[in-house]
């Protein structure tokens, strides 16, 4: 075992806490097994109405959790998982916080593997990302498929948008003065906000540490957030999120002109199109098209120039962009219909 504490390096593992009274000790147990020792958990407890924090206690116990290693923050009313991490990032004086949902676990080395790489750098990292594998049935999110173990805030972006890199919050060695710094906190009150807390993340990252090797087990709960069958929900937070992810875009100056960016954000309300064909919600198709027509977005002429010498691309983007040349009506019929001819 390689012993990392004289790195002098604190982690904060910041752990919300709702409902999770039947996974809770898988999650802390591979905490408590960690390789590398200078981490304290956070953890956060959302008024979770089940025996979860009984469940803490006993693990604390079990696991013999040092009483200086762990830290309880009781919420005054339940605020929901974003609210949960911003308490957790505000009550850090560490110089990195690490996100981990309860009902997931870590492998033993993860701290080891994401610290390792953080403090091998010559340069103080944003954040670092390891790998992920699904326990259950596999979602058809990506996985870390880039080469190099340090990326440029430009490489970093390109492979976030190519989808090299998941979207999750989770699993990321975040430095807290990066998220102090630049104001990037979770959204409190929105389902689906770790997409909107990646895509603001990379206005603002220079260097980010990559870690190939799975280091999270994410479980697949039947009545998770990703497999839950309340579309109209869902639908109206990915709505806001595709919204704000255009204004962000052409707000900044970093992003605006970034293909790869302009890309990934129309492909988001492809996707969330999608999403309504398949579930057969099409009756919401012209609320999302309110969305695409009413934010910033590129005609199609601008964004075939934007790509360049790239063929197969243009071509895409020419099918899947034509509606923004025509009226609103005859877009939204063009855009209903792209399942179809994309």
């Amino acid at each position: 075992m390689i012993n990392l504490a004289f790195y002098g390096m604190k982690v904060s593992v910041i752990i919300p806490i709702y409902k999770v009274q039947k996974y809770l000790e898988d999650c802390l147990a591979s905490v408590a097994a960690q390789t590398f020792q200078d981490y304290e958990i956070i953890a956060v407890n959302d008024c979770t109405p089940d025996f979860s924090m009984e469940v803490l206690d006993a693990c604390v116990e079990k696991y013999h959790i040092p009483a200086d290693r762990i830290r309880v923050i009781k919420h005054d009313k339940n605020r929901g998982l974003s609210a949960a991490r911003n308490t957790g990032i505000r009550s850090s004086n560490a110089e990195y916080v690490y996100f981990l949902d309860s009902d997931d676990t870590i492998t033993a080395d993860c701290l080891e593997k994401l610290v390792g790489v953080a403090k091998r750098s010559r340069h103080r990292l944003d954040m670092v990302v390891g790998n992920y594998a699904f326990v259950g049935p596999e979602l058809g999110c990506p996985h870390v498929a880039v080469n190099g173990q340090i990326l440029s805030g430009r490489a970093y972006v390109k492979a976030y948008c190519k989808e090299q890199i998941y979207p999750m919050a989770w699993n990321r060695l975040v430095c807290r003065k990066f998220i102090v710094r630049n104001n990037l906190y979770f959204e409190e009150g929105l389902i689906h906000e770790d997409t909107l807390w990646n895509f603001q993340v990379l206005q603002y990252v220079k260097r980010v540490g990559i870690v190939k090797d799975v280091t999270y087990n994410y479980l697949v709960r039947a009545n998770s957030i990703q497999s839950s069958r309340d579309f109209e929900k869902h639908f109206k937070a990915n709505s806001y999120i595709v919204g704000r992810l255009a204004e962000i875009m052409f707000g900044s100056t970093k992003l605006r002109f970034n293909k790869y960016v302009y890309n990934f954000v129309e492909q988001e309300k492809l996707r969330h199109l999608y999403d309504c064909w398949r579930s057969d919600n099409m009756q919401l198709v012209s609320e999302l098209y309110k969305v695409c027509r009413t934010k910033p977005h590129y005609n199609p002429l601008t964004a075939r120039i934007l790509f360049g010498w790239n063929k197969e691309l243009r071509e895409r983007i020419k099918k899947r962009d034509a509606h923004y040349r025509l009226s609103f009506d005859e877009g939204l019929k063009e855009f209903s219909n792209l399942p179809n001819t994309l």
